[in-house]
């Protein structure tokens, strides 16, 4: 692990993208308080909880994994859908009255949802250090509710039916190309079809993370051929089964040709 300019620890290997900043695990003194200037919020790129039963998160390690990376702005919902996002705030913000205590933060989580930026849950009772572990269950919960949603609604606008899930990819593409043709299925969300529009991916397209190799397919769907097979998946299912615990793809994903992330690539989208 290694320090970066936050203060937090980063990553050193090739999972996480190096910009990631871990907050499970990592000493309290390490632990954001405030967002760093300039920075609107934490998305979630990595969450994993822990086995502990005891009802009382302030005291016992409900996680074993949290990272994110900051965004500068806030982004456009729509084109972010399923990215939970964690912003810590003053909790002078809440409560005027109250001193601003450097040591205590107000903690809100949000997700994007439906084209809104909608809050799952709020902090105000100013917490410290600790926060990471109150906010790990609520932060899991939803990032695997979106990415199940997601993959509901590619299952449901790319396979024309209960047998296509077993079909051969190249069997299923031709398939999915003549349902196109004859009635334009709706977008999934989770899925590359605004940057295959935009041209900014191709069909049949390699994405790489961490030594997987994905295939763009028809509707933006992704394909994996590996030991893990998938006809039909969306950036983030795909991530999470090849991890082994919840993750956002977005952040993990890279164009093979050229190296560069899916989240760059889907930022490009709100100026192209």
């Amino acid at each position: 692990m290694a320090s970066n300019d936050l203060g937090t620890t980063a990553p050193t290997n090739h999972t996480f993208p190096p910009e990631t900043v871990l907050l499970v695990p990592a000493p309290p003194p390490a632990v954001p308080l405030r967002p760093p200037a300039g920075a609107w919020g934490l998305v979630v790129v990595a969450v994993r909880t822990t086995d502990a039963t005891a009802p009382d998160p302030a005291r016992t390690d409900t996680a074993d994994l949290l990272a994110g990376v900051w965004l500068p702005t806030r982004p456009p919902a729509h084109l972010h859908t399923g990215d939970v996002v964690v912003r810590l705030q003053s909790p002078y913000t809440s409560s005027p009255r109250n001193p601003d205590d450097p040591t205590r933060a107000d903690v809100v989580v949000l997700a994007a949802d439906e084209g809104e930026w909608r809050t799952i849950r709020t902090w105000t009772r100013s917490i410290g250090a600790r926060w990471p572990h109150e906010a790990a269950p609520s932060v899991l919960w939803q990032m695997r509710h979106l990415a199940d949603a997601a993959f509901n609604a590619a299952q449901s606008a790319t396979l024309a039916g209960p047998v296509a899930a077993a079909l051969p990819p190249e069997v299923l593409s031709a398939r999915l190309a003549d349902e196109s043709a004859a009635s334009p299925a709706p977008r999934p969300p989770d899925a590359l079809a605004e940057l295959i529009e935009a041209g900014l991916v191709e069909v049949g397209e390699q994405l790489v993370w961490n030594g997987h190799t994905a295939i763009v397919r028809e509707g933006g769907v992704l394909h994996n051929g590996g030991p893990h097979e998938f006809a039909v998946s969306t950036v983030t299912v795909l991530a999470t089964s090849l991890a082994g615990y919840t993750v956002n793809g977005w952040h993990l994903w890279r164009r093979a040709r050229d190296d560069r992330p899916l989240s760059e690539l889907r930022t490009a989208l709100a100026t192209h």
